[in-house]
């Protein structure tokens, strides 16, 4: 790839920025998925863009790839090549044309109550400032059903000033205001107590800082801690992730009866059809029970075994 072609993707990505409002790891994303592209075909000028390049990427991502990540590499590209055709650098969009392959949306796997308990209170072991630390972000974490990304990157300006609630800014940097219950509140007091100690609040422009590049702890970190955790609270590592204690943040409301879009505002979803997911997996229980509990079904096998 020659020194014009990436101009012209940090063009791109410099216009999605300002015009999109978009946070910095969509955009991030965005330009890795354009640049694998250009890599992958040996683009040396948008000019030599042609039907065969896009097919030999296509049938690349189709082999290696899922469909959800197919797709959304397919969607950036597309973006991509409008854009140049705006600006007169192409003539047609390639993919203009192409039909995107069709994935059904899977049903987020989600743990018990039981399960997230465990690994709270497993926490709740460690009482220096890095123990307290985590099981505030883990409350705070199952409390909200905010993103980690959200949750890591706080700062001290998004407390309330009675620790009522947060202030999260979205993916799109639109604000949401989520409160937080008693239990979290306690814990946050007592944390900043620690911290106030350990280091200097003033100096510190994040809720939990660090020597990162980023200046607060990293989600990959918090990933780390929070799989040791769970290790010695007798979770399978494999089944545990911050995304996971989000679904179930969500699903655990939802079973209590909690108005979807409740859920949603905390949840940050822009559009409610992304929360009704959840009610996929309360109607996938309530038929696993119906099956194993209901009075007729016990009814059916006995007369099978007659």
């Amino acid at each position: 790839m020659n020194s014009s072609t990436y101009y012209l993707i940090e063009k791109y990505i410099e216009h999605m920025a300002t015009k999109q409002n978009l946070s910095s790891n969509t955009l991030l994303s965005y330009k890795n998925d354009i640049l694998q592209f250009t890599k992958y075909v040996n683009l040396a000028n948008v000019n030599a863009l042609n039907e065969q390049k896009i097919s030999t990427y296509i049938k690349f991502l189709a082999m290696n790839y899922s469909t959800s990540s197919h797709c959304r590499k397919l969607s950036s590209l597309r973006a991509f090549f409008n854009f140049l055709c705006d600006k007169e650098y192409l003539d047609n969009n390639f993919l203009e044309t192409i039909e995107f392959p069709k994935f059904r949306r899977t049903i987020p796997k989600v743990l018990s109550e039981e399960q997230i308990l465990k690994i709270i209170n497993q926490s709740y072991n460690d009482n220096s400032y890095k123990g307290i630390r985590f099981s505030l972000m883990l409350e705070i974490l199952y409390a909200t059903g905010i993103r980690v990304s959200e949750l890591v990157s706080l700062k001290m300006g998004d407390l309330a000033d009675d620790y009522s609630y947060i202030i999260i800014l979205n993916k799109g940097k639109r604000q949401r205001v989520v409160p937080l219950i008693k239990k979290v509140q306690a814990i946050l007091r007592k944390y900043l107590l620690k911290l106030k100690l350990t280091k200097s609040i003033s100096k510190n422009k994040y809720l939990f800082p660090s020597n990162s590049n980023s200046g607060y702890l990293t989600r990959n970190r918090f990933f780390q801690i929070l799989q040791n955790i769970g290790l010695k609270a007798g979770i399978d590592k494999n089944i545990l992730s911050p995304h996971k204690i989000r679904h179930s943040f969500a699903t655990h409301l939802l079973d209590r009866g909690v108005d979807l879009r409740i859920i949603q505002d905390s949840l940050g979803h822009k559009d409610i059809s992304t929360t009704q997911i959840y009610t996929h997996v309360k109607t996938k229980k309530l038929r696993k029970i119906l099956q194993e509990k209901h009075s007729l079904q016990r009814n059916i096998d006995k007369l099978i075994k007659i």
